[in-house]
Formats: structure tokens, C-alpha cells, sequence
């Protein structure tokens, strides 16, 4: 009897066991389940979100497009949120709130013809997590390229350019060197000074493969020139003569080159009255000469290539050597040691008036120059200021951002890139140099190579830099990893 009671007790005792583990399975089953349910709803909820955060996103990149096209140089680089009202797109504040989201639209000039505009959404999905998407894309300034003849730069930067490598290179032959050059649609336009008067001075390029680059032509259109700008149908060279400061070659044909117009400046004579810098916009040619006796910097009316026309002047009183147009204004690097650079308004050339300058420390002189949105670039000569980035933002006082010291050397030609500014130096070990200018107070020495030579200019057009160089080994074609 005792017996049967104890199995009795024993099997009561393990039935209540049994009956606790199932409550403890259907307990956890219901957790796992209400987790399951929870976690699917939230992803549910993420995705919900994510979906309405991207059309946000494409509305903000949309938006903003609109409103730079129409607003170019009125938007500066920065954060915005977006706004409409009165039937328009409108830039404003740093961002902009849509119920649960938060939407930042960033603006950041590339280019002067381009500016990259990116669309951020963001939201918090819990008190500790937050999510976000973007979308970006890129703005093109058609009136820019217009206006420069199609010379325009091409495609952003791509590869390693941390560790550039060299395409091609082009031999003019002994006691040649090349002055200066400018590239449009992988055609480079070389300007040269020989030791023999006889020589040819205008060479064009034919770069297409830039591995393999060749001579197209070249032609001898005098004592030598300084400087060159292609636009169109035609290149503009500044000319070492006194008596014909501007060339106008037609290249409609590369492989047979013609001189079809040599202009003389109206009231300037000396031994500086030549035409030291070249630069094409609109269908004007902006000359800057060295110190001479009359005015130094001329708008010159090439509507007509074939017939120049002087449209006004302005005197500066010392050497221009580097010219960069903008809307009308004009950015002059000098050799005024007061004024390295000097703002101009050309909108009327027939009454040109200073708006604004920038006066370096020290007193090297302004060598050349280069402006991206409200960013200017000034190299100058042998110092300890050799590259400069000011904000040009209000032109009647520019301010000085960062002055880098590259070794007491002359930067005789600037190109930027996004966020690369690549330097044509008179550096005996670095003649071509690479900076990293995501920073305009920090820039940093990104990458340099080693020439035979001084580096005279230099451009830029689809991830592909061209350096033209005081020897006969004249240009150089370099490229990124």
C-alpha cells in the first residue's frame, strides 16, 4: 500500500514537472513569436520608411537642380533644406523638415562649368537608431561651356591619382620649348619660343590617344609665343612681338594650321608691350601684356576672328601674367606687389573699373590664377607664399584661406579638379605637384612627379592632365593609377 502511494506521489510530482516545462515552452514560444512579429513589423516599417525617404531624396536632388540652373552663381557651397513657394523650388536654411524626416540638400562646386548636389534624408527609426539615404548627382553650366568655346574640362576626376603615371609625352626637337598650351577634345594647342626665330611656334597635338600622342602640324607665326586659348574653330596666341601682340590661327583643319589675323595693341609700345597671357571667353580675348608704356590689359572683339577689334583697355602698371573671366569680371595675377590680384568689371570694356583685389603677404608677384565658385587659386612667383586659396566671395575683401609654402618656387600654372588642384612649378625635383584641397585652410601635398624642366601651364579635360614644359620635351600627358 505504502508502495502504490509513493509511485502515485512520484508520478503527481513529475505530471506538475511536465506541466511547468510546457507553460515555460508556450511562454517562449509566445515571446519568439511576439519578437517575430515585432522584428517583422519594424522591418516592415524601416522599409516603409526607406521608400518614402528616397522620393524625398529624388524630390530634394530635383528641386535643387532647378534652383542652381536658374540661380548659378547665387548659390554658394553649403547645405540648404528645400522649399516651394510661389510656384518655385527655393534654396534656404540647412535643412529642411518633412514629418518624421530630415532632409539636407548639399551643394559643392566640382568645376566652374559643374557643381555636385547631393539630396541627404535621414530619420530616427528608434531613440537609438538612426537611418538614412542619398542621391546625388551632377549640375552642368551650359553658359560656361558656351562661352569658352566647348573648352571646358571634360569628366571629374576617377582612379588613384595619389600615384599619377605619365600616357605620353611629345619631343618638339632641340632649342624649342613650349610657353604654354590649351586642350580641347583631346586636341592640345602648344605655344613655343625656339632659339632660332625660324622654328616653328604654334604646334597642334593630336592627344586622342594619349599613349600615343603625335605632332598634327605645326607652324612658324613669328619670333616665338608666350600663351595660347582655343575656342572653336580658332586658337589666340599671344605673340613675343611688339608690333602684333595677338595671332589668330584658324585650326578648323589640325593638320594644316593657318595664321589669319595678327593684331597690334592700339597705344602701347616698350619692350613690355607683348601679349603675355591670352584668355578666351564670349567671344572676347582679354591680353594682358608686361609693364609698358600704355595699358597693360585689353578686351579684344574676336566675334570675327578674322578682323580683332579693340573694345577698351585698362592700364595696370605692371606685368599681367595670368587672366582667368568670370560673368563679366575679370582676375588679373600681377606683378604689383600691392595687389597681386586684381578684380576688374568687363561688362562694359569700353569703361573697365576695379571691383576688387587681393594683396598677399609678402611680396612675391601673382603668377597665375584660378577660380572655382566662390574659391580663388593664386600661385606666385619664388617666395614663401608660393599657393594660395582665398575666399572670393565678396571681391572688395578677399580673404586668404591657407598660403603653403612649396619651397620658395614660381606655380606658373593651376588647374582644380574637385577635390584636386594640380600645380605646374618651377621645382627642380617637382616640377608637377598635386594637391589635396578638400579643405581650403588645410590643403595638403597629395602627389608630385619630376620633369627634365620648369613646368610653364598646364590643363585638365576627362581625368587627363596636360603639362607643357621649357625643354623639348614639351608636353606632358599624365593620368591617374
Amino acid at each position: 500500500m505504502k508502495a502504490t502511494r509513493k509511485i502515485l506521489e512520484n508520478r503527481s510530482g513529475q505530471s506538475l514537472v511536465d506541466i511547468l516545462i510546457g507553460l515555460a515552452i508556450i511562454s517562449l514560444g509566445i515571446s519568439m513569436a511576439t519578437i517575430l512579429v515585432l522584428g517583422g513589423q519594424s522591418v516592415l516599417v524601416d522599409r516603409g520608411n526607406a521608400t518614402e525617404a528616397r522620393a524625398l531624396a529624388r524630390a530634394g536632388v530635383e528641386g535643387a537642380v532647378l534652383y542652381v540652373k536658374n540661380n548659378w552663381n547665387g548659390v554658394s557651397d553649403g547645405n540648404y533644406g528645400l522649399g516651394f513657394a510661389n510656384g518655385i523650388w527655393q534654396l534656404a536654411n540647412s535643412s529642411d523638415t518633412q514629418s518624421i524626416f530630415n532632409r539636407v540638400i548639399n551643394v559643392s562646386t566640382t568645376a566652374a562649368d559643374q557643381k555636385q548636389i547631393k539630396s541627404i534624408v535621414s530619420w530616427l527609426a528608434s531613440p537609438t537608431r538612426q537611418l538614412s539615404v542619398e542621391q546625388d548627382t551632377l549640375v552642368t553650366n551650359w553658359n560656361v561651356i558656351e562661352t569658352s568655346g566647348g573648352d571646358a574640362g571634360g569628366g571629374g576626376l576617377s582612379g588613384d591619382w595619389q600615384n599619377p603615371r605619365t600616357l605620353g609625352t611629345i619631343d618638339l626637337g632641340p632649342g624649342n620649348s613650349a610657353t604654354g598650351l590649351d586642350v580641347k577634345n583631346k586636341i592640345v594647342y602648344l605655344s613655343a619660343q625656339a632659339s632660332d626665330p625660324k622654328k616653328p611656334d604654334f604646334y597642334v597635338v593630336d592627344a586622342t590617344d594619349g599613349g600615343n600622342p603625335f605632332v598634327a602640324s605645326s607652324s612658324n607665326t613669328g619670333p616665338g609665343l608666350l600663351s595660347v586659348d582655343a575656342a572653336g574653330d580658332y586658337a589666340y596666341a599671344g605673340n613675343s612681338d611688339d608690333d602684333g601682340q595677338l595671332q589668330v590661327i584658324d585650326v578648323s583643319n589640325i593638320n594644316s594650321p593657318v595664321l589669319v589675323a595678327s593684331y597690334e595693341l592700339p597705344g602701347v609700345s616698350g619692350s613690355g608691350a607683348v601679349g603675355n597671357t591670352v584668355f578666351y571667353d564670349n567671344q572676347k580675348i582679354y591680353l594682358g601684356t608686361k609693364r609698358a608704356t600704355g595699358p597693360e590689359f585689353h578686351v579684344i572683339d574676336v566675334s570675327n576672328p578674322l578682323s580683332p577689334i579693340e573694345m577698351g583697355s585698362y592700364e595696370v602698371g605692371a606685368d599681367i601674367n595670368d587672366i582667368y573671366v568670370l560673368d563679366n569680371t575679370a582676375y588679373l595675377a600681377t606683378a604689383n606687389d600691392g595687389e597681386e590680384v586684381l578684380v576688374l568689371d568687363v561688362a562694359n570694356p569700353a569703361s573697365i573699373s576695379e571691383v576688387g583685389g587681393f594683396n598677399a603677404v609678402s611680396g612675391e608677384d601673382g603668377k597665375s590664377v584660378y577660380l572655382v565658385g566662390n574659391k580663388l587659386y593664386l600661385g606666385r612667383t619664388s617666395g614663401s607664399n608660393d599657393f594660395v586659396i582665398a575666399d572670393a566671395s565678396v571681391l572688395q575683401s578677399i580673404q586668404q584661406l591657407s598660403s603653403n609654402n612649396l619651397g620658395g618656387v614660381s606655380v606658373n600654372g593651376i588647374v582644380t579638379r574637385d577635390y584636386l588642384a594640380f600645380l605646374a612649378t618651377s621645382d627642380s625635383n617637382s616640377e608637377f605637384q598635386i594637391w589635396n584641397i578638400a579643405s581650403s585652410t588645410a590643403p595638403a601635398l597629395w602627389s608630385e612627379f619630376n620633369f627634365p624642366q620648369v613646368a610653364t601651364s598646364i590643363d585638365y579635360e576627362d581625368n587627363v592632365v596636360y603639362v607643357s614644359v621649357r625643354s623639348n620635351d614639351a608636353l606632358r600627358i599624365i593620368t591617374s593609377q
